[in-house]
């Protein structure tokens, strides 16, 4: 559940203009997406309530037939359906950052979002430290580094998509409570920055895991997500028309699936580890992006998410026409079937028109193809054909 108490923003903005704050240099910036789409059609499901061991009926059918749905924001179940929707996707931030001297600066970032009824919530907030010229140390609460895209997932106007493919950016914990160190330093011609994070997130009525559990015929007052001793690094490397970062972190991972009288079902706590290797290739007219992630259970399956994208984007002046396409995958090692699990990839085409030094217009057309073997009980997302239209905006 997210928590915002609206005298915090009242003392936040008090606190950095009052007057013993004076000599304190304070900023302040945003970003915003206003975002409208719907699918296009119907499609057949399998149903996953179905009961294998009574033959086929009408009150027992193996698949069922309803408007397509795609969900562009796993981790706040933003979907869109064959209803137009502006909720999906807008989102607005404001971002404060106050120079405390002494090279300290505190930062708290407040969003509102569609999908929570733009019900503002602080969901940054962290002290940094520039303890040298090149070693800065960060400490409070902020995306975890694990995509490409990761820590500016949100800002719309910093890639050229409506948004980052939903497929590969799906997991139902993107924050955490830690602590970062950051040391850049050069290399020949090419900039390095080595960043290792520590960290905890405790994900309270976390809104992905519930959806997941009604979808599969359960009935939870609430599902918790925990996500503890986060520990990783991440190297960005930059050249001339070249920026890449390879990233690795690990995790223990636990869950409390709460039923309406109380009671915790059961549930083994297991190990991930998380390796990705993104980037962006520059060459005038064209420009390339790319991101390769594998995550690893240690658990009883041997459970693997092995996933990639890649994008092409023709750079005119102001327009910037794009392609990109995403695969997700699913594997079990340690059970006889392997393969048939979830699967799926996103193609998408549009082009962002720049009319603005601020501000980008984007139209996008999605298609999602889920290719779940049928029996398998994993098709559960279903094919879909979207559109989608949007401003980005920052400030």
């Amino acid at each position: 559940m997210k928590y915002f108490n609206k005298s915090l923003l009242t003392l936040l903005i008090s606190s950095v203009c009052a007057p013993n704050f004076v000599s304190a240099d304070v900023q302040i910036s945003g970003f915003g997406s206003i975002v409208a789409g719907r699918t296009l059609d119907d499609v057949t499901l399998d149903n996953v309530g179905y009961d294998w061991s009574k033959p086929p009926s009408a009150e027992n059918p193996p698949s069922i037939t309803k408007e397509q749905i795609l969900t562009a924001d796993f981790y706040d179940v933003g979907q869109y359906n064959n209803d137009f929707s502006f909720k999906s996707e807008t989102i607005f931030a404001l971002q404060i950052v106050a120079d405390m001297g002494d090279k300290l600066k505190v930062t708290g970032q407040i969003v509102a979002k569609g999908t929570d009824d733009f019900s503002p919530e602080f969901d940054w907030y962290y002290l940094t430290y520039q303890a040298t010229d090149e070693l800065t140390l960060m400490a409070g609460r902020r995306n975890i580094p694990m995509y490409y895209f990761s820590e500016y997932s949100e800002v719309g106007y910093a890639y050229p998509w409506m948004r980052p493919p939903s497929n590969l950016y799906w997991w139902q914990v993107t924050q955490f409570n830690g602590v970062h160190a950051m040391y850049e330093f050069s290399l020949g011609d090419f900039s390095n920055t080595v960043t290792f994070f520590y960290g905890n997130e405790y994900s309270n009525d976390n809104k992905e895991m519930e959806y997941y559990e009604v979808l599969y015929g359960g009935s939870p007052s609430a599902v918790n997500e925990y996500w503890t001793d986060i520990i990783g690094m991440n190297w960005n490397l930059s050249g001339d028309f070249f920026d890449v970062r390879f990233v690795y972190f690990q995790n223990d991972r636990d869950r409390d699936v709460i039923a309406q009288d109380g009671s915790i079902g059961d549930y083994t706590p297991f190990s991930q580890q998380f390796l990705g290797f993104g980037g962006t290739i520059d060459l005038s007219r064209f420009t390339f992006l790319f991101d390769w992630n594998l995550v690893t259970y240690d658990d009883a399956h041997g459970t693997e998410f092995p996933t990639y994208l890649i994008s092409a984007v023709y750079n005119m002046d102001d327009f910037h026409p794009y392609i990109s396409y995403s695969k997700a995958d699913h594997k079990r090692d340690k059970r006889e079937n392997t393969q048939d699990y979830e699967e799926h990839y996103m193609l998408s085409y549009g082009i962002r028109y720049d009319f603005n030094p601020s501000a980008s217009f984007k139209i996008q057309y999605d298609t999602f193809v889920d290719e779940a073997v049928p029996e398998s009980g994993w098709r559960y997302h279903g094919d879909s054909d979207t559109v989608t239209i949007g401003v980005d905006f920052i400030f």
